[in-house]
């Protein structure tokens, strides 16, 4: 059997990128594209790189329970190597039920972090409580050095504004891990409202206002709150690797003896199965509302 799987190589890109006012801060580092997209703010951070939505449930409810216990017995344990590789086996014993991608490796160091333990980070990371400045993230199944070297596609893929938006909207956690490694779905969502508003949408046409800030985060939401997912589809969360081993599934527009819909592209980037007529017009009717309310906001 494979190894677990890690999107590697990682590779620096251009722009030295100052990170001393991020909450997971480090002097200097290299950030691909030039937007920093790991941890944002208090609230708001990703750890889909760490496995995090490779499970069946995958709400925030259940997330966060998992999570917070976790966070909890770490906070317990002694900081040798002896007492983390014991954590380790027991939290992989814990979370061991198979997820929809069995070579995502899954790792058991990923916690509540911050002053509320309001957003998920590295509890191995020099900065999480109890570690007193040492980084012990080379006890991690990939090392110390990935994890502080590696970008994830959507830093490289992602146009600039796109990625400011994303970070600016997202409100929390799990809604921004989500959306933010999903490359194809922001994609989609942006060239849709780019048609209907005949321009490239600017950071600044939704940061400043507030109404765009709120339809755009409402839009997003579909990623956590979508009625018309196929029965054992893998998602919501996004398997990011190049090797096409888990491609989207294409909608099947026979099955109820319809036309492909003018919103394919993103019904099949949010997994979509619709059995009958009726369910495809109420899928339409939603996205059409919801990408129309984003495009007054913008046009006002």
């Amino acid at each position: 059997m494979p190894p677990p799987r890690f999107p590697w190589p990682f590779t620096n890109g251009p722009g030295a990128v100052n990170t001393d006012n991020w909450p997971f801060r480090a002097a200097e580092i290299e950030v691909p594209g030039g937007v920093y997209l790991c941890q944002v703010s208090e609230q708001v951070s990703c750890g889909a790189c760490c496995g995090l939505y490779n499970r069946v449930d995958v709400s925030r409810e259940t997330l966060y329970t998992l999570l917070e216990a976790r966070t909890r017995r770490f906070r317990r344990i002694q900081r040798t190597a002896e007492g983390i590789e014991a954590f380790r086996q027991r939290e992989e014993s814990l979370d061991s039920a198979p997820g929809p991608y069995p070579d995502f490796y899954r790792c058991p160091f990923l916690g509540l972090v911050g002053n509320d333990r309001s957003r998920v980070g590295c509890l191995l990371h020099p900065l999480s409580d109890g570690n007193k400045g040492i980084d012990f993230r080379g006890l991690s199944f990939y090392g110390g050095l990935a994890c502080r070297r590696y970008f994830c596609p959507s830093h490289r893929s992602l146009d600039k504004n796109r990625k400011q938006i994303v970070k600016a909207v997202c409100a929390n956690w799990h809604l921004y891990g989500l959306v933010i490694p999903d490359v194809e779905f922001i994609n989609v969502v942006f060239s849709e409202i780019e048609r209907r508003v005949e321009h490239a949408v600017e950071a600044k046409e939704i940061l400043g206002n507030t109404a765009a800030a709120m339809a755009m985060r409402a839009l997003f939401g579909f990623k956590e709150r979508w009625p018309f997912r196929p029965v054992g589809w893998k998602g919501p969360g996004n398997y990011f690797f190049n090797d096409a081993a888990h491609p989207a599934l294409p909608v099947d527009y026979q099955r109820p003896g319809v036309a492909p819909s003018e919103y394919d592209a993103f019904f099949q980037a949010l997994g979509s199965e619709f059995t009958s007529r009726s369910a495809l017009d109420a899928a339409e009717a939603m996205a059409a509302s919801a990408f129309s309310r984003v495009t007054r906001c913008i046009q006002r």
